[in-house]
């Protein structure tokens, strides 16, 4: 069981998707969370999942690169004197396939990790089935199906999108009625215990209407 978690755009609420997912799901289903790019040195997405969703650090996977400054990752690497290769990403996440993964992404779909490849091209070569994560609020609908449109072009399986912010229903219903897909979750990340000091986060509440066995 692999999902790769996937946002119609940046700070779009990937991470606290994922924490959502590893709270929910991790016990039931063995899982384990794994950000392979990460761009910010006061960023931690890593750490941000773990203490959200409160389940063992050992579920969660030490990523492959981390960057100093909050940029595209190809850029990042490129200030940081590195770069991204697209075959060691690949060969990383097979290394880790026996676990059951929630991967996520850095940026949207088609975020650079070097100057030749995007997120796509690692999704064309591990075949991982995705879920959107998108915004509930006014521009949703137009970033939302592009990105779905781009997926099933590479003829990747897409299993549903999940809805952050500020609940816009009819938003969620005409995304959901022009994609074809489910509205897997939906709920406020502003509402969550994101920025609380360590320890201090409350447990999340389950958003997923349907297990994790309903997508496979």
């Amino acid at each position: 069981m692999h999902f790769f978690i996937c946002g119609t755009d940046t700070d779009v609420g990937k991470t606290i998707t994922s924490a959502h997912i590893m709270a929910q799901f991790a016990a039931r289903h063995d899982l384990y969370y794994w950000k392979p790019v990460q761009s910010g040195a006061d960023d931690d997405d890593s750490r941000t999942v773990q203490k959200l969703s409160q389940v063992a650090s050992a579920r969660i996977l030490p990523g492959a690169w981390h960057f100093s400054k909050p940029l595209s990752p190809h850029y990042a690497a490129e200030l940081d004197g590195q770069r991204i290769h697209l075959p060691k990403l690949v060969d990383r996440f097979r290394e880790l396939q026996g676990h059951n993964l929630i991967v996520e992404g850095a940026g949207g779909l088609l975020v650079p990790l070097n100057r030749h490849d995007t997120w796509i091209d690692f999704l064309r070569l591990t075949r991982l089935p995705v879920i959107v994560v998108a915004r509930s609020g006014l521009g949703t609908i137009n970033h939302s199906l592009l990105t779905v449109e781009r997926l099933r072009l590479e003829k990747l399986v897409v299993k549903g999108i999940v809805f952050t912010g500020p609940f816009n229903a009819d938003n969620v219903r005409t995304v959901c009625d022009f994609s074809g897909l489910p509205c897997l979750a939906a709920f406020d990340y502003n509402e969550t215990a994101e920025s609380a000091p360590s320890g201090t986060a409350a447990p999340l509440k389950a958003v997923f209407q349907r297990d994790l066995d309903d997508l496979e």
